[in-house]
């Protein structure tokens, strides 16, 4: 960085210093760790995560928590496993004995005032996805909002992508789907959720 930039810097934070190279190299590897850090403390990452190697696969069952989530919770989570190329089908009931992975999950909502905003509205506090096969846990994750809470309001697919990414990602190196993915999932409704619907022989 030239002495006229660091110059130029300087004046718009109230005074004019100039620095030898090494010094600017050192304010710049300061600000990089500042920016990282920063970024550490806005941004959420998967926590509690449980790995263990498995087949890949492309096709899985959902069960349904009735027990609460936010509106759009399912949908998200669909939504997520199809961007890494699994699709999948939710299950109110009894798992079929045709699925072989099945994810499972919880999660917890509180309440509170966007900005600008008088009126209290729900997001998603916490979630724990867990990945099974044949009631076997594969892999686990959760969603835990940043150190600063900056990710409060973000999208409900958004807080479950890291989580996602872990459960599928977990599958061991080589390792060969076991189904391809549905083309174009039809869509159908179920207790005011939406999701997708995939052939049975899809998730095996």
């Amino acid at each position: 960085m030239s002495r006229e930039i660091i110059c130029l810097l300087s004046l718009l934070l109230g005074g004019c210093v100039v620095m030898t190279p090494s010094a600017s190299v050192t304010a710049l590897e300061m600000a990089s760790v500042a920016v990282t850090h920063a970024a550490s403390l806005t941004s959420s990452s998967p926590s509690n995560t449980v790995q263990h190697p498995h087949d890949a696969f492309s096709g899985a069952c959902i069960e349904l928590n009735r027990n609460g989530s936010v509106a759009d919770f399912v949908p998200a989570l669909q939504a997520e496993l199809s961007k890494n190329g699994v699709e999948s089908r939710v299950y109110g009931e009894a798992m079929p004995a045709s699925c072989r992975f099945t994810i499972h999950y919880s999660s917890a909502i509180a309440w509170g005032k966007r900005m600008f905003e008088d009126d209290f509205s729900p997001y998603m506090s916490e979630a724990r996805l867990e990945l099974r096969e044949r009631g076997k846990i594969l892999a686990a994750s959760s969603y835990k909002p940043s150190v600063l809470g900056t990710d409060k309001w973000s999208a409900t697919a958004d807080k479950l992508a890291p989580a996602v990414r872990v459960l599928v990602k977990a599958a061991g190196p080589g390792a060969q789907a076991t189904a391809k993915p549905a083309a174009a999932p039809a869509t159908t409704v179920q207790e005011e959720t939406q999701v997708f619907a995939v052939p049975e022989n899809r998730l095996r």
